[in-house]
């Protein structure tokens, strides 16, 4: 199992420093550039993934890539490496670069104070992505209304086989490193699916701390992180205390996460007693609930896609707009029912997204959105 990681850690990293070369040697911008209405021509954007371990990271830099260039701008990609080392080092090396826009995503919510504190004093207008900075706009899944969407789909699911409280032990999957903003998901899942799947003792979310392991006797929080090679192994040892005559729920933040989760449960034979659900929107999620019975939903911000509603956001900001503590993307929860209706059949390439949130509408009025058209009632 080591080896295959090292293998996929190898295949994205160089997928990274690719794509950073591809955007060093095509950028024409120079720092004079600007946004001027809907023009992003000459626009230049600094932006760090959390960590190149993670493939959806790397698949939303690539989209973010593509979809600037599209509009004239271009886009310098940073590595976070998943750790704070890095991601302080790459907000100096951004700073010093003269962006236009600075688009981060924090490998760890602990420096992220630090951060901020670099991007303000520069006074380079930031947004991030996924964990709050300070000084920055947010953007980011509404986690708890799409935690409750994902909980709601897991319970239609346990009904049609006959699970409950009973015989199901659910193990919530957090990544500890991204702190609150993003664990509120798993919390906000399990709080939800204790209200709604018969013999469920109620928890409510805030009661599911970051040091919880043990809930009641139905769940486990554990820390799988956001890579395969970590799900795998801490689900591999937390089966080890679930007695084999207990259904598992499995539901994590990050969809490597879930995949390594069960290749452990196929690896312990027990996938016939076993759902998984993810986050994300990768092949290998829409793979598995397209073709099995265990990766049965998925949760879908759309993540790949973020960078038209970062670009959206940015022009935004340039007129004027204060964006709300929160601005989120179009987000659906697909199962085997419904996924071919947002994604073309047998790929995980976006069709069409739902309407964007309430809160989100003013990015209309920026028209970037319009020019991608792939949401649902947006047209250019």
């Amino acid at each position: 199992m080591k080896k295959n990681g090292r293998r996929l850690a190898l295949v994205v990293v160089v997928s990274v420093v690719a794509l950073i070369l591809s955007a060093c040697s095509t950028a024409t911008a120079s720092s004079s550039g600007g946004i001027k209405g809907q023009s992003l021509k000459g626009v230049k954007f600094a932006f760090a993934i959390s960590d190149s371990a993670a493939s959806v990271d790397v698949t939303q830099a690539n989209v973010f890539v593509q979809q600037a260039k599209k509009l004239g701008a271009t886009v310098h990609v940073y590595n976070n490496n998943g750790d704070a080392a890095t991601m302080l080092s790459n907000s100096a090396l951004m700073v010093a670069s003269k962006p236009n826009v600075i688009v981060d995503y924090p490998s760890v919510a602990d420096a992220t104070d630090r951060v901020g504190q670099a991007f303000t004093t520069a006074g380079i207008p930031c947004i991030a992505i996924n964990v709050p900075i300070q000084g920055c706009s947010f953007f980011n899944f509404d986690e708890t209304a799409l935690a409750d969407l994902g909980a709601e789909a897991m319970a239609k699911q346990m009904k049609a086989r006959g699970w409950n409280g009973s015989n199901t032990t659910v193990i919530i999957g957090q990544a500890s490193e991204l702190g609150e903003s993003v664990n509120i998901a798993v919390t906000s899942f399990y709080s939800k699916l204790s209200e709604i799947v018969p013999g469920m003792t109620k928890v409510k979310a805030s009661d599911i701390g970051p040091s919880t392991t043990k809930i009641n006797s139905q769940g486990l929080q554990v820390d799988v992180g956001l890579t395969l090679d970590q799900g795998y192994s801490t689900i591999n040892s937390a089966l080890q205390t679930i007695p084999t005559n207990r259904n598992v729920v499995i539901y994590t933040v990050a969809d490597d996460a879930t995949q390594g989760a069960l290749r452990a449960v196929a690896a312990q034979n027990r996938s016939s007693t076993t759902m998984g659900s993810g986050y994300g929107g990768e092949p290998a999620a829409f793979d598995a609930i397209r073709t099995g019975n265990v990766w049965v939903t998925d949760q879908i911000g759309f993540f790949p896609y973020w960078g038209e509603f970062v670009l959206a956001m940015a022009v935004a900001m340039h007129n004027g707009v204060t964006p709300p503590p929160l601005t989120a993307p179009s987000q659906v929860v697909v199962d085997k029912q419904n996924i071919d209706t947002y994604f073309k059949k047998g790929t995980a390439d976006v069709t069409t997204m739902p309407a964007i949130p309430k809160e989100s509408e003013y990015l209309l009025k920026t028209g970037i959105l319009q020019k991608f058209g792939n949401i649902e009632g947006v047209t250019n």
